[in-house]
Order: structure tokens, then C-alpha cells, then sequence
């Protein structure tokens, strides 16, 4: 089910050192139907390229194992883009970027991998560019997908792409949070650029190692995510294969992404100034500092005890608190933190696939938010908790009921119905980025 790695998936140095590890978890991405259903398991250990000067090592953490991605991405898992406001607005706005700066024409095919649900193909223009997604999720969903898209459900290659869109270029292609899925991304960056225009674009978002450090991110860590990038790393892997990194942008999307724009050398595309701006970043943050992560691992072992005191102590008290949003990153957490059905009643979600399912590794019985409400909660606790504006805005009521909401990080936070009326989302409650 699982392998130990014995070499950096990137520069295949073997000296890799164990940074943090949140234990033995069942696979976090995956929501049985009953509680006692056996579950595939492992550890979930973060490691990093190591080495005595810069030429022989890379510096990238990563996974110290490797799952079975029929296991990850099989008929269980459940995420959907389309489900969460912010997201759709988030990618709404990313691709109009994108099909500003590649300057489309009618007839282009553009190609999003790891497509989910459709949603970023569906901002594409209506008749002007042929739309194609690739994604092993995608037979169960296609039903989201516009009508005008190729769908492929499958995992990437060069070749099943070229299967379906013959010996087209590509102008777009997009690999939004999948990048950090891959045991071979050097092989990946090699067929994007052969699929890729001479004058095309590769876009690329996902969870910024920086961010994850500076903001106790430590969901972010599951079975799915094998690698936990900063620029340095991307770019190697698109120099090698003849790309140059030409913009990056820094964001708050999942607790804090990274969004990167690349282009064949040759390209006219000019390069951005953020790009070295970003890299020196990294090298003030301490990226390449063994004490940097020893203090991230003290943070996350300091919150575990946090969290669970507060739940002892809430239950004591005769609250009852319930889970807000049943997804990969808070099971990661629930896990981590041994919390079960005498901790949190049940999990409130959106998502109707997931209705009556039960987390992984911890047995807590996912309902309705409709459900969930019923049931009178004194507290939600919140996963997603990096949708924190929306989600205050969005709760406004059962906040002005007395309810509360306790947002697990960047810090752990109770707040009330004056978080409705205060400044939400302001500077001081959003993660650091650097």
C-alpha cells in the first residue's frame, strides 16, 4: 500500500531527514460509508533533501512515503471545486488572467489537469477555444463539466492527452493544487512541455512551504500531497525541461499557495520582477535553516495540546461542539489529535455525496449542515478554516444566536457574533505570507 522513499523524488539525493511526523493516519482524502470499514493506512512523515553545499541536494520537503494513487483517487474521494464560493471566484478570476496574458485566439484548446469538477474550464470563453480536462475523478463528475469539454478520465500523460486532441498545441494548460500530488514531477514538467505552444502558458497553484511554516499550516500535510514546494524547486524542474519561470504570485488560498506562470525559453513572454524577488524571500525566511522547521515542528506538537485541552475543557463544561466541513485537511487534524464522536457529535458538510459517510480513522458521522444545526451546537469547529470571512458572513446568524466558531489556525480562536460586526478577514487574522 505504501513504500518508504529512499531518494528526493526531485534530485534523487538519499539523504533525506525527518522533519515532523502527525503519526499512522487512515488515508485522509477518503470517507467510508461505515465506520468499522477496513482502511488503507500510513505514516504521515515529512522529510527533506539534505546536503552539505547546494550542489548536491536541492532542499525540498517532502513525503518519507508514497501511496497507491488507486487507493487515493478512487470512487471515495471527495473533493469538488465548485462547492466552496471563494474558490469559484478564485479561479473565475484566475483564468481571466491567464486568457489575458496568452492572448487566445479562436480555435486554441486549452488543458487543465487534475480538472475535478470542470470548474476552472467552465471561465473559459464559450466558442472560442476548445476545452479539454484530464482527471481520474473525472468519469463520476462529468456530468459538471460544460458541454463542449474533451473530458479524459484518466491520470496525466503527454500521450492519453494526444490521444484525444491529436497534434494540437496547447496555448493554456493548468495544473491547479495536483502539482504536489506527484511521485515523478520531473516527468510531468517534460510532457507539459511538449504538449505546450511555442507561445503557450503553464500555470501552476498549490500550498507554499513558507506559508505552511509561517502560518502552523500542518493540514496541508496528507497522503495525497507527496511534495511541499518553495520557487526554487519549480524552478529547477522547468529549467531542465527548457521552460522559464516568468511570474508568481503569492496568495491565501488553502492557508497559503504559491501561483506560478511558466513559458518555453524561446517564448517572448518577458520574465517578472517577482520572481527573484520572491527567491531572496526564501533565502531571508530561513528556508534553507534546519532551525526553521525544528521550530514548525514544536508549533504543531504546541497546538495538538492546544486543541485538545480546549475540546476537554468545552466538554466538561456540558458544550456541544460539532465539526464544520468535512474535508482532507481536517481529518488530518482529527487524526493527528485523536479527536472522535465524544468530541465532535458529528460533522457539518455541504457536499450531498458525502451525507452519511463517516470520517476516516476517527469514525465521526458526516450530516447536513441543515442536520447538523438541529442538533443546536454551541460551537463549530471549523476546517476549512482558511475561508474564514466568507464562513463568519456565512454563519452570521447562528453567530448572532450565541453560537461560536473555533478556527483551529493559524492560531486557535473563539469568536462570537462580534466577529460579524468587527473587521473579519483583516490584516491581522490573515496568514503571513512572505
Amino acid at each position: 500500500m505504501y513504500r518508504t522513499v529512499q531518494r528526493c523524488r526531485i534530485c534523487g539525493n538519499p539523504n533525506l531527514i525527518s522533519l515532523l511526523s502527525l503519526g499512522e493516519q487512515a488515508l485522509t482524502g477518503i470517507f467510508p460509508s461505515e465506520p468499522e470499514t477496513p482502511l488503507a493506512r500510513g505514516p504521515l512523515e515529512l522529510v527533506r533533501c539534505t546536503g552539505s553545499g547546494d550542489s548536491d541536494h536541492c532542499g525540498l520537503v517532502q513525503l518519507g512515503h508514497s501511496y497507491d494513487s488507486a487507493e487515493l483517487y478512487g470512487d471515495n474521494y471527495g473533493y469538488r471545486s465548485s462547492l466552496n464560493r471563494s474558490m469559484v471566484e478564485h479561479l473565475r478570476g484566475k483564468v481571466a488572467k491567464l486568457v489575458a496574458l496568452a492572448s487566445l485566439r479562436d480555435g486554441d484548446t486549452v488543458l487543465d489537469i487534475g480538472s475535478n469538477d470542470g470548474t476552472t474550464l467552465s471561465f473559459f470563453p464559450e466558442g472560442k477555444v476548445l476545452p479539454v480536462g484530464i482527471d481520474p475523478t473525472a468519469r463520476k463528475w462529468r456530468r459538471f463539466y460544460r458541454r463542449d469539454a474533451l473530458v479524459v478520465p484518466d491520470l496525466f500523460s503527454a500521450a492519453r492527452v494526444r490521444s484525444v486532441i491529436g497534434e494540437k498545441r496547447l496555448r493554456i494548460i493548468t495544473s491547479l493544487a495536483m502539482f504536489y500530488d506527484l511521485e515523478d514531477p520531473q516527468s510531468f514538467v517534460n510532457q507539459v512541455t511538449e504538449l505546450l505552444a511555442d507561445d503557450g502558458i503553464w500555470h501552476l497553484e498549490q500550498s507554499y512551504v513558507s506559508a505552511m511554516l509561517s502560518v502552523n499550516a500542518y493540514d496541508t500535510i496528507c497522503h495525497e500531497h507527496v511534495e511541499y514546494y518553495a520557487l526554487r524547486q519549480v524552478n529547477m524542474l522547468a529549467e531542465r525541461a527548457g521552460l522559464k519561470l516568468i511570474d508568481v504570485e503569492l496568495n491565501e488560498v488553502n492557508g497559503g499557495s504559491f501561483a506560478v506562470t511558466a513559458a518555453k525559453k524561446s517564448s517572448p513572454y518577458r520574465v517578472s520582477a517577482a520572481v527573484a524577488q520572491v527567491q531572496k524571500a526564501e533565502d531571508d525566511f530561513g528556508l534553507n535553516e534546519p532551525a526553521t522547521y525544528a521550530r514548525f515542528g514544536n508549533s504543531v506538537w504546541e497546538h495538538r495540546r492546544e486543541l485538545k485541552a480546549l475540546l476537554a475543557e468545552l466538554r466538561a463544561a456540558g458544550k456541544k461542539v460539532i465539526g464544520y466541513g468535512a474535508s482532507t485537511k481536517g481529518n488530518v487534524i482529527l487524526q493527528f489529535c485523536n479527536f472522535g464522536p465524544e468530541d465532535l457529535e458529528c460533522i457539518a458538510e455541504v457536499n450531498e455525496e458525502k451525507f452519511g459517510k463517516f470520517t476516516p480513522g476517527t469514525g465521526i458521522p458526516i450530516v447536513s449542515e441543515l442536520e447538523a444545526k438541529a442538533r443546536k451546537p454551541d460551537y463549530l469547529l471549523v476546517f476549512p478554516w482558511h475561508f474564514r470571512k466568507n464562513l463568519v458572513e456565512r454563519e452570521a446568524a447562528f453567530l448572532a444566536g450565541g453560537g461560536r466558531m473555533i478556527f483551529p489556525l493559524p492560531k486557535i480562536e473563539v469568536i462570537g457574533a462580534e466577529a460579524v460586526r468587527g473587521p473579519t478577514g483583516s490584516k491581522e487574522n490573515a496568514p503571513q505570507l512572505i
